[in-house]
């Protein structure tokens, strides 16, 4: 088993980091806590990337920004979020576009049953 490494500094919203996971292995992930509290805790809170499409509600299409390579084309997963220890964070693949962001951010609120932002009239 690979020893763990904190990554420095640790991850930012939308970064995309290969995470270890539990029972699942090494897996790519995009970072959701808030940058407000970056450095003061010692997890962060992902979701998680499949190649599997699935909803539009729930599966958020992503693109080469991102830097994942895994599948053909990849989906953040909102059904699928877990806070890690930032020492689970392995690499660093890239960072979501502001669009990706926002839309990854409007499928969590709705599965949380969350405010989302209005449609743009």
């Amino acid at each position: 088993m690979t020893p763990l490494v904190d990554p420095s500094p640790p991850p930012l919203r939308g970064d995309v980091w290969d995470v270890a996971f539990p029972r699942i292995g090494t897996h790519p992930a995009i970072a959701m806590t808030t940058n407000a509290l970056r450095g003061r805790l010692s997890s962060v809170t992902v979701v998680l990337v499949t190649g599997t499409a699935g909803p539009a509600a729930t599966h958020v299409e992503l693109g080469p920004s991102a830097g994942l390579t895994k599948y053909k084309v990849s989906y953040a997963k909102v059904t699928d979020f877990h806070t890690v220890p930032i020492a689970r964070c392995r690499t660093f693949r890239g960072r979501l576009a502001p669009r990706e962001m926002e839309l990854l951010e409007d499928a969590l609120a709705l599965v949380l049953g969350l405010p989302t932002r209005m449609a743009p009239a």
